[in-house]
């Protein structure tokens, strides 16, 4: 297996984990969220994934793209997984407005690009 298709499966999770947490909380206002246990539930999960699935995506494709902020992600998740009780909602909630919007449109363009360049 390539490491251009390696890392096309991770970049499919991720886009996957980024697309339900917007869909999850498209018509939330930040009080309907802190309200909603299952809600919230869904987004730490999936920050899991996303986070999970970016510390596998290959060092030289990371080298590649630093638009993305990897280390971040990553970071995020390892707070989530074993500092549960340091999550602060309000910078969840500013991650979901404003940087998974972006990180969605990214990680769809390099996406696509990739599965182009392993069908090349």
């Amino acid at each position: 297996m390539s490491k251009k298709r390696v890392s096309a499966i991770f970049l499919y999770d991720m886009v996957c984990a980024v697309d339900k947490i917007l869909s999850y909380t498209e018509s939330l206002s930040k009080q309907d969220l802190l309200q909603n246990e299952l809600v919230k539930d869904a987004i730490l999960r999936n920050i899991q994934v996303l986070g999970d699935a970016a510390k596998k995506v290959p060092p030289e494709f990371i080298e590649n793209h630093q638009e993305i902020d990897w280390k971040g992600i990553a970071g995020l998740r390892d707070i989530i997984t074993h500092q549960y009780f340091r999550v602060d909602w309000n910078i969840i909630w500013t991650t979901v407005q404003e940087d998974l919007p972006s990180l969605s449109s990214i990680l769809h363009d390099l996406l696509e690009r990739s599965m182009t360049e392993d069908n090349e």
